[in-house]
């Protein structure tokens, strides 16, 4: 503030205006400089400075962690940079109040420095923290969003930031003006800015608010206006803090449910749906249309079910919501999967695979043929675990190329095309023109019918790595599954590799994890499950006493979980199973031949990870129960 102050002192002294008119000049000037940046890369102003964006690339950023020392990584960022000319920097010579908070005036200017410089910046963890409401209001919320920067602590006239780029001086410039304190930053996590964030305003006391405008504006119609699809409409306003919230609270689903009385809205979190609000009947009409024009459906279609896309930009992320109506008694129903692309791909060892498991799926990812295939039902990760093979597979010498439905996760190196069922880009027809393209490894996002199962296993017969999924409760069914479709048992043995099903369980929350009694019903049960598994895994199992659960607490919204893990078994096609599926055997004589070969089942490998501290034993029965 300092530092303007002296410019328009300057300004003033050299046009002979008054003060105000200088800042209002220096505000004007700002302004065009501003947009001349948005369309170019570089302002010379005569008299005053040249004014560029400047990229910083990746910088490391020394910080104090656990009461070690570490070096954290900054990712690029694009930020202003000023040249301040020799003439400017020679009349402000006295130290100003900025300059000594910040440093004389090349550093508040010049960022380039920041480019081969470590600084010391103290880490924070905030996830925890409950932040007052008058310390938070020093920072406005939308400049809070917009520079992933959250107030945690006043000391005196000194302000605690917490920022996931504590270098960035444009963030840092609009935090000390706007709250007119000395900034001290601190580096902190993305979910860490996200829980301060949520406590700007709640979800359900933001949405209250434009719930009763919106019953205001309603009363007396009863179909919605053309003022709905209006941006600033209390049903727009609603549907745009549904969809940041769930984003937020790292839901996969919203549902919007209409009932007789009204409207129920869930989050499915952690594999989990939990009731968020409940709308009234009255918003109805005019959140569905809102919905369908983003999704670019046609509202006056309420009879038959369709299905579209949203994309927003939230936090600097790109989202994407799948976008799913229903026709009920009531009303349509809306099912929204939410896709977010800034989720790099996961390797298998961090989803939960492990082991005899592990090991078995590795071996099969590298034979220069065959296909491998993931099974579950709808929501279990059978994509996540696709992508976590791509990775632990992909290197410059193999051409990959996927067939999905949608596209979730970018993959650097890997050529990903979507099916379009309007243009009757399928995946058969899309698997047909793959073929075309010289690949190495193939994925199709999900084998539906016989033809894309033709297609899929003669890419494998041909010297093709394939990787694809099935609809099936266990790794067993799958044989049976591609018998039903009309596939020769002769065909399948010799093309098929391993077979991997999964589930997602709820992880016990690490703040408050605690040891538990094992409970009298599940003891019978665990130890039949014991005595079935294979060595070596049976003696661990034995040496294990402890089991563990979450007490509940403010960072897992006092549910005890946090997180989900999976929970896998992996078959292999030996030769005795190989003999079965020629033989058409059922999936029951498959997956006891597959257990004298050694496998671990999905419910095993569950119970192996409780004793680890990873879930608990009701989350094991919760999604392995027959």
């Amino acid at each position: 503030m300092a530092v303007t102050n002296d410019i328009v002192k300057k300004i003033s002294q050299k046009t002979n205006h008054p003060g105000f008119k200088a800042r209002a000049y220096l505000r004007g000037l700002t302004e065009l400089i501003g947009a001349a940046l948005a369309e170019g890369s570089k302002v010379e102003v005569g008299g005053l400075g040249t004014f560029k964006l400047t990229r910083l690339p990746e910088r490391k950023v020394v910080t104090n962690f656990g009461g070690k020392k570490q070096t954290l990584k900054l990712s690029a960022a694009i930020t202003p940079d000023f040249d301040v000319e020799k003439t400017l920097k020679a009349k402000i010579k006295e130290p100003t109040e900025a300059s000594k908070v910040i440093g004389p005036i090349d550093e508040q200017f010049r960022v380039s420095d920041l480019r081969n410089r470590e600084s010391n910046v103290q880490f924070i963890e905030l996830v925890d923290k409950t932040i007052p409401k008058a310390i938070l209001s020093l920072v406005p919320e939308a400049i809070a969003r917009k520079y992933q920067a959250v107030p945690f602590s006043l000391q005196e006239k000194t302000l605690y930031v917490g920022m996931t780029d504590p270098e960035n001086e444009e963030a840092f410039n609009a935090i000390r003006k706007s709250s007119g304190k000395i900034v001290k930053p601190f580096i902190t996590t993305q979910e860490d800015i996200n829980h301060i964030l949520d406590q700007y305003a709640g979800l359900q006391a933001e949405l209250s608010e434009l719930v009763e405008v919106s019953e205001d504006e309603g009363e007396g119609k009863e179909k919605v206006s053309e003022e709905d699809f209006a941006e600033t409409s209390p049903a727009a306003k609603i549907v745009a803090s549904l969809l940041k919230r769930a984003v937020r609270e790292k839901a996969s689903d919203i549902h919007i449910e209409p009932s007789e009385e009204g409207v129920s809205v869930r989050f499915r979190i952690d594999g989990v749906l939990q009731k968020v609000l409940d709308l009234p009947k009255e918003v109805q009409p005019a959140v569905i249309s809102r919905i369908k024009i983003l999704a670019n459906l046609k509202i006056d279609e309420t009879r038959l079910p369709q299905d579209g896309r949203i994309q927003i930009l939230l936090d600097g992320n790109k989202i994407d919501f799948r976008i799913s109506t229903l026709p009920t008694v009531n009303g349509e129903k809306i099912v929204a999967r939410v896709l977010d692309h800034s989720h790099s791909a996961l390797t298998l060892q961090d989803l939960g695979v492990r082991g005899r498991a592990l090991k078995i799926l590795e071996e099969n990812l590298t034979k220069a043929h065959g296909m491998t295939l993931i099974t579950g039902p709808t929501g279990s990760g059978k994509s996540t675990t696709l992508y976590a093979m791509i990775a632990r597979i992909k290197n410059e010498a193999i051409n990959i190329i996927t067939m999905e439905d949608p596209v979730e996760y970018r993959m650097p190196g890997v050529n990903q095309s979507q099916v379009n069922s309007k243009i009757n880009f399928t995946f058969a027809s899309g698997l047909r023109s793959i073929l075309r393209q010289d690949p190495d490894v193939v994925m199709v996002g999900e084998i539906r019918d016989k033809e894309t199962a033709d297609i899929a296993i003669n890419a494998a017969l041909t010297g093709h790595v394939v990787l694809s999924s099935l609809h099936t409760n266990d790794s067993a069914g799958a044989l049976p599954r591609l018998l039903d479709m009309g596939i020769e048992p002769f065909l399948i043995t010799s093309s098929t590799n391993a077979i991997v099903a999964q589930r997602l369980c709820r992880k016990i929350c690490d703040k408050c994890k605690q040891e538990v009694e094992t409970k009298q019903e599940y003891r019978e049960v665990l130890a039949e499950e014991t005595e079935n598994l294979p060595e070596p895994e049976r003696t661990e199992l034995k040496s294990k006493k402890t089991i563990y659960a979450g007490a509940g607490c403010s960072a897992c919204n006092n549910s005890g979980y946090k997180g989900r893990v999976g929970i896998f078994e992996v078959l292999a096609i030996t030769e005795p199973v190989r003999q079965l599926t020629i033989k058409r055997a059922t999936s029951s004589e498959i997956m006891s031949q597959a257990k004298k070969d050694g496998l671990i089942t999905m419910k095993q490998d569950g119970i192996l990870k409780a004793f680890d501290g990873l879930t608990t034993l009701e989350e094991i029965w919760r999604v392995t129960k027959d």
